[in-house]
């Protein structure tokens, strides 16, 4: 019987926690993106950094020529590789990464041009499989605007999460340049750290300082884009600059009423009607979501619609708007890890994904228990015992 290696490449996709239901489109897609020859190759590579001798090991294939696909596929984006010690290991992208890397240029060569149509329809379906997950994406406002706010978190302000990175970038928005819906800037996907450099080193991104980033980022807010980070605590993976004609999730999540493919903000606009001028710039151009109307003059929020992106407060030109702390606050998972295990147990994947990081020769069921535990709170109440499996597993998995 003939292996079906892209159906193997679209499972092996699929047990990562983001995903990669199957459809006839995305089968498309990976044969376009991967030769037969490349996607042997990586039938070998986990979520992890592995080395060459590994991979070639996984794959049942010689080492020799296991090298030049995986290169070829790192220049593809498909592939994630960084020096470690003197020798090279690579991982194998999830599959938003596989589809936003190759947008990143803004060139619109054939193949973005044979895969653009495919991913608009893929992508649909993506998202409606994963609309009752946690989400992996949250909402965060500009930091000029919620520092005087009490008891904001490190991780709610913006700037101070920028300055703790060791490298950052910028790319062009996969989601504009998919769609081309509207005129927003598109070098506008801001990227930091191990993946910005690996990014830039194989011309997919160009490094910016911090400063340039922090003013980016106001330069976003401006122009009326949703400031969108991953959801995590620890630190900035990405600052995605969101348009709700583009956006994937904020149009599913405005078109469908479905606030599980995002996480809000911890902060709501309050208006001071004495001083608002009834001018309706919140609600007819700054709200992403429509989710404030005027009446009799004067704005009405749906606070149920409302995502706290604060784009009201930067609009308004009589400063008659401010943030405040919801009441119940968005819980965000302490880092990708803790994010990774908590869909992972919703879809019952964790085994699934436990086999695929697992070493060669070394037996998933332990690396499986452990993740089992790290995903139950009860657990992770009693300290010491949760970080001594926690320091176990963590070295095994790399999202």
């Amino acid at each position: 019987m003939q292996v079906d290696v892209y159906e193997n490449l679209r499972a092996l996709l699929d047990c990562h926690p983001f995903g990669c239901p199957s459809s006839p489109e995305i089968r498309e897609i990976l044969e376009i993106l991967f030769s037969e020859d490349e996607a042997k190759v990586a039938l070998g590579l986990s979520f992890r950094p592995l080395i060459v001798e590994e991979i070639a090991v996984r794959a049942g294939l010689d080492p020799q020529g296991v090298t030049q696909q995986l290169e070829s596929l790192a220049n593809k984006g498909l592939v994630y590789t960084h020096e470690k010690d003197g020798v090279w290991e690579y991982a194998l992208f999830d599959a938003i990464q596989i589809f936003e890397n190759p947008f990143r240029k803004g060139i619109h060569d054939e193949t973005i041009n044979r895969l653009t149509p495919l991913w608009k329809n893929y992508l649909i379906a993506y998202r409606k499989r994963r609309a009752s997950l946690t989400p992996i994406l949250r909402v965060i406002p500009i930091q000029e605007k919620v520092e005087s706010v009490s008891k904001v978190l490190p991780y709610e302000k913006i700037y101070e999460m920028i300055d703790q990175a060791k490298v950052v970038g910028t790319s062009h928005c996969a989601c504009r340049e998919l769609e081309q819906k509207c005129d927003a800037p598109r070098d506008t996907c801001m990227i930091f750290d191990a993946t910005c450099k690996f990014l830039v080193e194989r011309g997919f991104a160009q490094y910016l300082t911090k400063k340039q980033m922090k003013e980016k980022v106001n330069e976003s807010a401006s122009a009326g884009l949703v400031l969108i980070v991953n959801n995590t605590q620890d630190r900035l993976h990405v600052i995605c600059s969101c348009c709700p004609c583009c956006c994937g999730v904020l149009r599913y999540l405005r078109d469908f009423d479905n606030f599980r493919t995002l996480s809000r903000s911890a902060f709501i606009p309050i208006w001071d009607l004495e001083h608002c001028a009834g001018c309706g710039k919140c609600a007819e151009e700054r709200c992403p979501m429509k989710a404030i109307d005027m009446v009799d003059e004067k704005p009405s929020m749906k606070i149920e619609q409302c995502i706290g992106c604060g784009l009201c407060v930067t609009g308004c030109p009589n400063d008659a708007i401010h943030l405040e702390k919801r009441i119940e606050v968005p819980e965000t998972p302490a880092n990708a890890q803790e994010l990774g295990m908590q869909i992972l147990q919703v879809q019952g994947k964790l085994l699934d994904f436990a086999k695929v990081i697992t070493p060669k020769g070394k037996s998933p069921l332990l690396l499986y228990s452990s993740m089992l535990l790290l995903s139950n709170p009860s657990v992770q109440r009693l300290s010491n015992y949760y970080k001594k499996i926690r320091s176990i597993v963590m070295n095994q998995i790399n999202l």
